[in-house]
């Protein structure tokens, strides 16, 4: 069977073996660094505001820049969405924008809905990589559904 991998594939995998097997966090902290990025973007549900702060605080801690933002900071109203909706929306493109500006070398979704975190990653002009799920049912351990 052929290597389907480029080069960058390449390099990413081989980092990603090289901070495997510890937390997720400290993996996380690890492939950040071995990667040589600098700023980071948090992205954030505002139901998990307090664990994208939390990881903001350890990951300024390790050394980087780090830019936080909430889903409803942008002030979006429902109802430019759809009439069904209206009050704070959520607004995962203007989440991903606001990064991009920044800009930052890396971004991470913290408990950001399925759909919105399909699309921050969508319109994230860095790459992305989830650290929290959003699972209120099991306090945010969507494993525990396996079980």
């Amino acid at each position: 069977m052929a290597c389907n991998y480029n080069n960058e594939d390449k390099r990413v995998m081989k980092l990603s073996a090289d901070a495997k097997n510890q937390s997720r966090l400290q993996e996380l902290i690890d492939f950040a660094k071995l990667s040589g990025y600098k700023k980071i973007g948090i992205a954030n549900c505002k139901g998990v505001e307090e664990y994208a702060v939390k990881l903001k605080d350890l990951l300024q801690k390790a050394g980087f820049e780090v830019f936080q933002i909430n889903c409803k900071e942008s002030g979006l109203d429902g109802c430019e969405i759809c009439e069904e909706m209206s009050g704070p929306c959520c607004d995962p493109i203007s989440q991903a924008k606001y990064l991009n500006s920044v800009p930052t070398d890396f971004n991470i979704n913290v408990g950001l809905c399925l759909g919105h975190g399909l699309l921050f990653q969508k319109y994230s002009e860095a790459d992305v990589t989830t650290f929290l799920v959003k699972d209120f049912a099991t306090g945010h351990k969507t494993v525990e559904n396996l079980m």
